[in-house]
């Protein structure tokens, strides 16, 4: 008995954005809820937002230049900084969008991008320091880098200004294309899109 051919053809598209993003909320809500755990929460929540906010510029690079982003591995690679790369890419269409990079919500993004790193590349962190002796053991310091970056305001901050860039960066790209995601704000949009027709 042959195969069945298929008798439907599909179009899908998966929007990884928005999946981080409702992760990274999740994640900042647990941190809400469980003081003791919410440093874990916390740092997952705040990597998960710096991972939306590349997975939504790739998203606004499929839009505006799909032959690019096709292989845009290579297409930026040895551009220096490939966030800023692309952003810049897509200004080549997105002509009216103001990018100040000096100035929030930018600027604080930015800064996320060093605690990206520090995670991303997981590097150990050695210190050596003198310290005078305490009976609550507060000599010790264990600081790590990404120290600066978790607490529930730096988390909130953070969030609000990845959203507040890339909503308007969403509303220059509604001027330059119809395609349908852009109906909704940023990381505001539905998980996932297919269409599909009969083939008989």
């Amino acid at each position: 008995m042959s195969p069945k051919m298929p008798d439907y053809a599909v179009f899908e598209e998966i929007y990884t954005h928005e999946y981080l993003w409702r992760i990274a909320n999740l994640m900042l809500t647990e941190a809400n809820l469980s003081e003791k755990k919410a440093f874990y929460f916390l740092l997952s929540a705040l990597l998960m937002y710096y991972m939306a906010f590349e997975a939504f510029i790739n998203f606004s690079g499929y839009i505006l230049f799909p032959a690019v982003w096709e292989n845009e591995k290579n297409y930026f690679k040895g551009k220096g900084d490939s966030i800023e790369a692309k952003i810049s890419k897509l200004l080549e269409k997105l002509t009216d969008f103001d990018w100040q990079k000096g100035k929030r919500p930018y600027q604080n993004i930015k800064k996320l991008k060093k605690f990206r790193d520090v995670v991303a590349h997981g590097k150990v962190k050695a210190y050596q320091y003198e310290a005078n002796s305490m009976d609550d053991g507060s000599h010790i310091r264990w600081e790590h880098d990404w120290d600066k970056f978790i607490s529930q305001k730096e988390v909130e901050i953070f969030m609000y200004d990845i959203k507040a860039f890339s909503q308007s960066l969403l509303e220059s790209m509604r001027k330059k294309s119809d395609h349908l995601h852009l109906n909704h704000d940023a990381f505001e949009g539905p998980l996932a899109f297919s269409t599909g027709q009969t083939k008989i």
